[in-house]
C-alpha cells in the first residue's frame, strides 16, 4: 500500500496534480475525496515524505486516535452524545480546542515553555475554570483526541447547565461574571484558545487524517462527530501556518451531516486519474522494481495490449492497476515464463476479478450483508441487460428470503425489493456492482452519485467489467 511505501517519492508521478495542492497552505483544498484505491493515501504519504525535516510539525490523526469505540460506549450515558445532531456545534467547539492544543504543544515542546504560554492564552478567564481546563489539557499518557473531548463533554454535563434552554448555540463572552461559572464559561475558554492559535505560531503545521473507513459504522453520532471535526478543520486550515489534509472515501463524505455543504467546493478536491497517468504510475513502479526501460515494459515484458487490459479490469484506480500488473508478473513467473503471455494476463485477470468481488462487497457489508452472494448469483448472465431482468432478479431474491433457502438469511434486506426493483437497481449502481446504460445502445458508464441520473424502467444495465471475468459472463 502507498501509505506504507517509504520509496514512494522515487516513482510518484504528477506531483502538481494533487500533492502540490496538499502541501500549499494557501490552497483551500482540504478533503481529497475519491473511491478506495484511487491514490488518496499516497497523497498524504507524499506530504509526510516532503515534510520529513519538520516531522514534529506533521500531526497525524489515525483511527485509533479518534477512538470511535469510546464514543459509542459513552453515548448511552451522555445527554450531549445522545442527541448528537442537535449538539454538533458543541463537538465543533471542542474539536477546535483539542486541535489547537495539539499544535500549541508542538510549537512549545518544552513542558516549561508550554506551562508559561498556556496561562497567557487563558488571560482574563476565571481562575477556577482556567485551572480546570489546564488540568484537562496536561493529562499524561496516551490519551486519544476523542477521550479528551469526552472529558470536556463530561465537564459540561457536570456543570448542570446542559439540557436547559440556557445552553444554546451561542458561546457567552469570556468576561462573564464569576457567579455565572457554568458550561458557558468552559465553552468560552475553549473557544478563546482556538481563536488565539494562529497569532501564537511561528512554524507551519500539517494535520493529516487517513483511514477513517477503518472503524466507520455510519452511525448518526459517529457521523456528527466526524462532521464536527471536518468543520473545525476548515476553520483551522488557513494561512498562515496551518494546513489540513484529509483522505476520505466518497461514500463517507456523502454520508456526513455537513452544514452548508454547497459552500464547500473550494475545500473538496476529487481525486481522479486518467488512462495515461495510471499507465505512467505502473511503468514507474515496474522500472524501479525491475530496472528496465519503459520500452521494455509494454510489448516485451507485457503483451502489447497489456496496459489496456489492466486499465479496463482495474476500475481506473492506481492501487488496483499496480496490483493487477504485479499479479500478472507473478503468474508468468509461476508458469516459468520470461515474459507475460496473453494466457498469463487472462489467468491473472480472473483471479483479480474474484478477489475484487469479495473486497468490494465486504466494503459495504455493514449496510448490505450478503451482497457477495447476490453478485455471485449473476454468474453466466449477459454482460448487459434490460431493467426487466433486474426486476425478475429482485423477485427471485425475495422468494428465496421468504422460503428461507440456504444462505438467504444473509441478505434478508434484499427481500423487500420485489415491489421496488428501482430501489434495488439504485443499490447495485451506488455500490458499483452495476454500470448504467441510458438506453440499450448507449455505452455503459459508472453511476455518479454526485450527479445521479434518474433510474427508470427503460434503462439498461451492465455488470462492472472488473467483475465479469470471475462471473464468466457471456455476450450482451
Amino acid at each position: 500500500m502507498a501509505e506504507q511505501d517509504e520509496n514512494l517519492a522515487l516513482y510518484y508521478v504528477s506531483d502538481e496534480k494533487y500533492v502540490q495542492r496538499a502541501l500549499s497552505i494557501e490552497d483551500p483544498a482540504i478533503y481529497f475525496v475519491g473511491a478506495k484505491g484511487i491514490g488518496k493515501s499516497a497523497i498524504l504519504k507524499m506530504v509526510q515524505l516532503r515534510q520529513r525535516s519538520g516531522a514534529n510539525r506533521v500531526i497525524e490523526i489515525r483511527p485509533d486516535d479518534l477512538a470511535f469505540s469510546a464514543l459509542a460506549n459513552a453515548q448511552a450515558t451522555s445527554p450531549i452524545l445522545s442527541d448528537a445532531s442537535k449538539n454538533q456545534w458543541i463537538f465543533r467547539t471542542l474539536w477546535d480546542y483539542v486541535l489547537a492544543l495539539e499544535v500549541f504543544k508542538r510549537e512549545y515542546p518544552d513542558p516549561i515553555g508550554f506551562a508559561r504560554i498556556f496561562p497567557t492564552i487563558l488571560q482574563g478567564a476565571h481562575e477556577q475554570e482556567a485551572r480546570k481546563l489546564l488540568a484537562l489539557s496536561t493529562l499524561g499518557g496516551t490519551v486519544s483526541f476523542t477521550d479528551r473531548i469526552l472529558q470536556l463533554i463530561h465537564e459540561l454535563e457536570l456543570s448542570g447547565e446542559f439540557g436547559s434552554t440556557k445552553l444554546a448555540a451561542t458561546i457567552r463572552p469570556i468576561q462573564a461574571k464569576p457567579s455565572e461559572s457554568s458550561s458557558y464559561q468552559l465553552l468560552a475558554l475553549v473557544n478563546s484558545v482556538a481563536k488565539k492559535l494562529h497569532k501564537n505560531l511561528s512554524h507551519d503545521y500539517y494535520i493529516l487524517i487517513d483511514d477513517l473507513d477503518l472503524y466507520w459504522t455510519d452511525s448518526p453520532t459517529q457521523n456528527a462527530f466526524i462532521a464536527a471535526l471536518f468543520m473545525s478543520l476548515i476553520h483551522f486550515s488557513r494561512p498562515p501556518h496551518i494546513k489540513a489534509v484529509v483522505s476520505l472515501r466518497e461514500n463517507i463524505f456523502n454520508a456526513l451531516p455537513l452544514p452548508d455543504r454547497d459552500k464547500l467546493p473550494d475545500s473538496v478536491c476529487r481525486v481522479r486519474w486518467d488512462h495515461d497517468s495510471v499507465k505512467r504510475m505502473v511503468s514507474e513502479r515496474v522500472r524501479f522494481k525491475l530496472n528496465v526501460t519503459e520500452k521494455e515494459i509494454w510489448g516485451e515484458l507485457f503483451p502489447p495490449n497489456g496496459f489496456d487490459l489492466i486499465w479496463r479490469h482495474s476500475n481506473g484506480r492506481p492501487r488496483e492497476a499496480i496490483r493487477l500488473s504485479t499479479l500478472a508478473a507473478t503468474t508468468a513467473l509461476d508458469e516459468g515464463h520470461l515474459q507475460i503471455t496473453p494466457e498469463d494476463m487472462a489467468k491473472s485477470i480472473r483471479v483479480f476479478s474474484d478477489e475484487r468481488i469479495k473486497e468490494v462487497t465486504s466494503e459495504v457489508a455493514h449496510k448490505f450483508p450478503g451482497l457477495e452472494l447476490i453478485v455471485r448469483k449473476m454468474s453466466g448472465w449477459p454482460k448487459e441487460f434490460s431493467f426487466d431482468r433486474l426486476k425478475d432478479f429482485a423477485e427471485l431474491l425475495n422468494l428465496e428470503v421468504e422460503m428461507k433457502e440456504g444462505g438467504a438469511e444473509k441478505f434478508c434486506w434484499a427481500g423487500g425489493f420485489a415491489l421496488n426493483p428501482i430501489g434495488f437497481a439504485e443499490i447495485l449502481l451506488q455500490t458499483g456492482i452495476l454500470w448504467l446504460k441510458l438506453s440499450r445502445h448507449d455505452e455503459p458508464q459508472p453511476f455518479d452519485i454526485n450527479n445521479p441520473v434518474e433510474i427508470t424502467t427503460g434503462r439498461w444495465f451492465a455488470i462492472h467489467p472488473m467483475f465479469a471475468p470471475a462471473l464468466g459472463l457471456g455476450g450482451s
